[in-house]
């Protein structure tokens, strides 16, 4: 019987016996099908042969006259390199069987391995156990690396984010203001580090003020960097008003902007919007909403109406127009604006029972973020599944 032919110069074979002439049967055998085979007579110039060139195949016998068979076979086995061994021996002695296969020996033969078949498998398998477990140190390797190149990236991710976060915070106006008698307060609770949902307000001259929320589509990092060119626009609107002009940048105008400058820049983002102004001289709130769900509350005169409107989302679609709406607010009044990640999180089985509890809430006189917080059961959240942003404008008369 013919073996397939070895890798030449490749393969090793490490022979470590005292025996002289089974030490030429062996090494003859081997040389025979091609393979190179080194020949020691005593266990510790075979240990020093394997730890230098580390062969791939090693037959050792179980009685080498310096250093137990077994331990030679302890050493080789418990290293990192996949060097087999066959152990051999005169006397088929059970124990040293399993012991021999319980320490990591390929397999266990009997002298005087007069049939060189026998031989050659044992020799054959134990390459493929090499060549198995030498691929397999290859692939962990391989693996380490890129589980070391993924901790990078994360690290890298992560730094990224945290700085990003340190933006958006300070993008972000504080968490309550009062302009005279008006109160804006919010809070934002994120699904990830960063956040999609983002409000913004600023004074336009005595007794009036601008706001917005907005509800960027999907979360995290991809979303929150449309936040960054909210608050351009935001900026750019606060510069172009001054209380001299005789009338202020409308709502409406605001979001066409807005749908205009996002469109060619091709994010595959698109944003639902609250956007306006309350005016406290005229007693007035101008507001125009593109696609902003579930529709703001507002508390006045002892009513609570719930502000809708058909605007489309900014940044979806070309030539659209938004329409401002007006709507007489009393001395005293309290507007309350949720996005919709709040829906998310609520007990109610349908759409329509969310709103209706949105609105029994703020009807019934929960009008700030606290109290907010509290009936919607959002302080115990560790994780909502959207982005969720609250915020609340209220007048309270001299």
């Amino acid at each position: 019987m013919k073996f397939p032919q070895p890798p030449g110069s490749d393969v090793t074979v490490l022979l470590i016996d005292q025996i002289s002439d089974l030490q030429a049967h062996i090494s003859g055998c081997l040389r025979d099908e091609g393979y190179h085979v080194h020949v020691e007579s005593e266990g510790e110039p075979g240990l020093r042969f394997w730890a230098e060139h580390h062969p791939q195949v090693v037959i050792c016998d179980v009685a080498s006259p310096d250093i137990d068979g077994l331990s030679i076979l302890k050493e080789i086995a418990s290293s990192d390199y996949s060097s087999q061994v066959i152990m051999i021996s005169d006397v088929g002695e059970m124990d040293d069987v399993v012991k021999a296969l319980r320490l990591g020996a390929t397999d266990f033969l009997l002298k005087p391995l007069s049939d060189p078949e026998v031989l050659l498998h044992a020799v054959k398998r134990a390459l493929d156990d090499h060549e198995m477990q030498s691929q397999n140190q290859h692939y962990r390797e391989q693996l380490e690396k890129k589980n070391r190149e993924l901790n990078d990236s994360l690290r890298l991710l992560k730094e990224d984010q945290e700085a990003a976060r340190v933006v958006q915070l300070k993008m972000l106006p504080e968490p309550y203001k009062r302009y005279g008698n008006l109160e804006v307060e919010y809070t934002i609770i994120p699904s990830l580090y960063l956040s999609g949902d983002f409000v913004d307000y600023f004074s336009l001259g005595d007794d009036r003020i601008g706001f917005y929320l907005a509800d960027v589509s999907g979360h995290g990092a991809s979303s929150a960097f449309v936040t960054v060119l909210l608050k351009t626009m935001a900026i750019r609107v606060k510069q172009h008003y001054s209380a001299d002009q005789p009338h202020t940048l409308k709502p409406a105008d605001i979001l066409k902007r807005a749908n205009d400058e996002l469109l060619p820049l091709g994010l595959g983002k698109h944003l639902a919007v609250f956007c306006g102004y309350i005016d406290c001289s005229a007693r007035k709130l101008v507001y125009c909403s593109a696609a902003h769900f579930p529709p703001p509350i507002l508390v006045t005169d002892g009513n609570a109406i719930p502000l809708e409107g058909s605007g489309l989302p900014v940044g979806l679609f070309d030539e659209v127009n938004y329409i401002n709406q007006e709507v007489a607010i009393g001395e005293s009044f309290h507007l309350v604006i949720f996005s919709d990640g709040v829906l998310e999180v609520m007990p109610q089985k349908s759409v329509a029972e969310k709103e209706q509890h949105l609105m029994e809430i703020v009807s019934n006189g929960i009008h700030n973020i606290d109290q907010l917080l509290d009936h919607l059961d959002l302080r115990t959240k560790n994780a909502v599944p959207d982005d969720i942003a609250l915020m609340t404008v209220s007048c309270s008369p001299r």
